[in-house]
């Protein structure tokens, strides 16, 4: 090459260099200004009054392959709860979906959360998470909170050593599936007193139980508009509602979803998931301890 060309082909790319460096000290500088004016805000606000900062969140552990934690606010922390104390007028009520993931059901409730822009809770079993991996990817990819529901969903008396590897083994695989550490336990059938409760609370764990069942794991399962009665009559501010996406066919239940997030929104109901119910309830009272 002559030593011409040469120097005419370094001065374009120079000039090319040069732009792109301004493009890139423009970008950081845009970067470094949203970072400060996010800084500035709460994350609990953000997480309560908007749900933005959760669904950042997720996608931020996704992409950079840090650990998502679920932590329990410390006055919740070993507490058995059915519902939460509200503060003020704030009608706001969790939505909870337990054994799952599980295939098609679990799927048409998230396509249903999605549209209607609603975040809920989700109480996976660790053998089902482990068997569909990618509907529990989703779960979390679409901004849900996940929680512990044991590996094999036992009522049975269990030692000490079995009800810690009932939750710890469950506890692994959330975590190698979906790189997410969860402080939110519910016990199977809603069992206090065969170990696994007393494990948890030694652990610090949020124990979830709920306010309102809506009765779809029983053996006939309800009607979509038997459930959407059962719900809407138990409805309170600040409480749980127990529904099922897994551990079976729960056609019903995702057929049910809409009308129930209709109705409660007709009655001025707001959707928390159940961290943020305990976030908002931190600041007003203790936990309202399950019966």
């Amino acid at each position: 090459m002559a030593n011409g060309e040469y120097f005419d082909r370094t001065k374009r790319l120079l000039a090319g260099n040069v732009l792109w460096v301004a493009i890139a000290a423009v970008s950081c500088a845009g970067f470094l200004l949203l970072h400060t004016i996010l800084s500035s805000i709460s994350m609990t606000t953000l997480v309560a009054s908007t749900g933005i900062a959760q669904t950042v969140d997720v996608t931020a552990a996704i992409a950079t392959s840090i650990p998502l934690n679920f932590d329990v606010p410390k006055n919740f922390q070993a507490k058995t709860i059915k519902a939460a104390a509200m503060p003020g007028a704030e009608k706001v009520i969790a939505l909870t979906f337990d054994d799952g993931p599980w295939p098609e059901t679990t799927e048409q409730i998230l396509a249903t959360l999605k549209q209607e822009n609603v975040k809920a809770t989700f109480y996976m079993v660790g053998q089902p998470l482990k068997s569909f991996p990618e509907i529990g990817k989703k779960v979390l990819a679409d901004g849900h909170v996940i929680a512990n529901h044991t590996l094999h969903h036992w009522y049975k008396q269990m030692s000490p050593l079995v009800a810690q590897r009932e939750i710890e083994d469950t506890a692994k695989i959330i975590k190698e599936v979906l790189n997410v550490e969860t402080d939110y336990f519910r016990p199977p059938g809603g069992v206090l007193t065969n170990g696994l409760v007393a494990y948890a609370q030694t652990q610090n764990k949020s124990i979830n139980m709920w306010s309102v069942d809506s009765g779809d794991s029983h053996p006939q399962r309800p009607s979509p508009e038997a459930m959407v009665k059962t719900i809407l009559a138990g409805a309170t501010p600040g409480g749980i509602v127990l529904m099922h996406d897994g551990g079976g066919s729960h056609a019903n239940t995702a057929r049910a979803v809409p009308q129930i997030i209709a109705q409660l929104r007709a009655q001025g109901y707001q959707f928390v998931t159940v961290p943020e119910l305990l976030v908002l309830s931190s600041a007003v009272s203790a936990p309202l301890a399950a019966s």
